[in-house]
């Protein structure tokens, strides 16, 4: 699964390299905040303020870009007390986390054609997402990992700052599939929001 992760990503990369001659290109670091939907703040936490993602976008025609992204965002939960399960009860410190990491080949469609102006755009990416969840009562630890299909819609704005940087604020809604079952006998959804600040080349 990771082979051929790398080779899509290789094959997207090497597609995309010429336009970086021609076109613009913007490559940024984010810092990302999420906020949890579905299943995720059951098993997690409230909001995330653990989360960052790189990303490259090139500027393939006046008003659409194509580009990769990889992030991550982290949710977790200490408690201490008694904890009812189906099987019973039991008294101790809890602790779960729960990290994903999305690996995607995105779009865009800009709604200026000027790549100096702020530019407002609507897009979205698919791809692969890794799930880590982790689980720890006492002594007792737990992790399940998956790999899943996740497609992510975003709004945002890029921008230009000073000499050749640029930034980029992105809203996006992380749509993954199900996961095994882990903690209970059904299979769960991690859907979030994240919004993301980044500044980069351009």
């Amino acid at each position: 699964m990771i082979s051929r992760l790398l080779t899509s990503l290789v094959s997207v990369v090497a597609i995309a390299s010429p336009l970086v001659a021609q076109e613009k290109l913007l490559t940024a670091t984010e810092y990302s905040i999420a906020m949890p939907f579905g299943d995720t703040p059951t098993y997690g936490a409230g909001s995330s303020w653990t989360g960052a993602a790189w990303e490259a976008r090139w500027m393939s025609h006046p008003h659409t870009s194509i580009g990769t992204l990889i992030g991550f965002n982290e949710f977790h939960r200490r408690e201490s007390g008694t904890f009812n399960f189906p099987g019973g009860a039991v008294t101790g410190d809890q602790y779960r986390d729960l990290i994903m990491i999305p690996l995607l080949v995105t779009g865009a469609w800009y709604f200026n054609s000027n790549p100096d102006d702020p530019r407002w755009y609507v897009g979205g990416g698919g791809g692969l997402q890794y799930t880590d969840q982790y689980f720890q009562l006492g002594l007792d630890q737990r992790h399940q990992r998956n790999w899943n299909a996740v497609l992510v819609p975003e709004v945002g704005l890029t921008f230009s700052a000073w000499y050749a940087t640029g930034g980029i604020i992105s809203l996006r809604y992380h749509l993954p599939s199900e996961s095994a079952a882990f903690l209970g006998s059904s299979q769960r959804r991690f859907p979030y929001l994240s919004l993301s600040l980044g500044f980069g080349y351009r």
